[in-house]
């Protein structure tokens, strides 16, 4: 009986930590664009190749731009199913020149998500932000290969949506969909799914990212991530980022900014991503 129990016990934390075994990853079930519901919109004045460009190039002046700012986040877990695990955590992140601290404001729920789930979050994304791990996953063609999907049109004027796909199924990379803003070049949302199956207990994870415009850069707003546990259930990972500070930042009037090179935008009906298969 107590080996029955204790068998239980480590299979529940196998798959409790499978949840987190790619923290960057770390957002919610795909939002994906039917079929039929995309009014008429423009063709695209750029190729993949193009906005790709511009937008490694963005990424760059934005980390040399903003030096450092803090924020608010909310962590919040769910696991239903076999069992049922909930937990939260509220956590201050300041930034400064590269480096991330992290201070826990409130916590709820079980210990056992709080010490071995959020926490490793915030471990793993200190890790992802170090200089050599950011580089091996950042977004750009040393580490994907991009596909024009669709240009579309939102409350933010409108954006390239490009089919991102790993050059190597390597851990932290994904394969999904990015949109990027025409006017800026910055990512404003990302949707998909590790590159690689995480583990034996979680077959499916889709994610979402959603990010809003502080000032004048764009920073993540949600984060949720929808995640299959084989026996236990599913589980639903949510960040919610609040009160942004931005503390040190170059004047971004210094910075040239990056637009178009042709206007012309012929109408024309695109046909949105579809969803992943099951």
């Amino acid at each position: 009986m107590k080996r029955e129990s204790a068998n239980q016990t480590f299979s529940m934390k196998t798959a409790i930590l499978a949840i987190v075994l790619c923290p960057c990853l770390m957002a919610a079930q795909p939002h994906l664009l039917a079929a039929g519901t995309i009014e008429p919109a423009y063709g695209p004045p750029l190729t993949a190749a193009q906005v790709v460009s511009r937008m490694v190039e963005t990424n760059r002046l934005r980390r040399e731009v903003l030096r450092g700012y803090t924020s608010v986040r909310n962590y919040s877990l769910e696991l239903r199913g076999l069992i049922h695990l909930r937990a939260s955590m509220e956590v201050k992140m300041t930034y400064h020149s590269g480096v991330k601290q992290f201070t826990i404001i409130s916590q709820s729920g079980s210990a056992y998500v709080r010490n071995h789930v959020f926490k490793r979050l915030l471990e793993a994304e200190n890790q992802a932000s170090q200089r050599d791990e950011s580089r091996q996953v950042a977004i750009t063609p040393e580490n994907y290969d991009f596909e024009l999907a669709g240009y579309e049109r939102d409350g933010d004027g409108h954006n390239y949506i490009l089919k991102v796909t790993p050059k190597v199924k390597r851990k932290f990379l994904f394969q999904g969909f990015i949109w990027v803003n025409d006017q800026n070049f910055a990512i404003v949302r990302i949707e998909g799914q590790p590159a690689r199956m995480l583990s034996w207990w979680t077959p499916k994870v889709n994610f979402v990212y959603r990010y809003k415009r502080v000032g004048d850069f764009w920073l993540p707003a949600l984060n949720e991530t929808v995640t299959n546990v084989r026996i236990f259930g599913r589980s639903l990972l949510t960040i919610q980022y609040k009160d942004y500070n931005v503390t040190d930042a170059l004047d971004i009037k210094s910075v040239v900014p990056l637009k178009p090179v042709s206007n012309d935008r012929t109408p024309v009906v695109l046909v949105p991503p579809s969803p992943a298969r099951e």
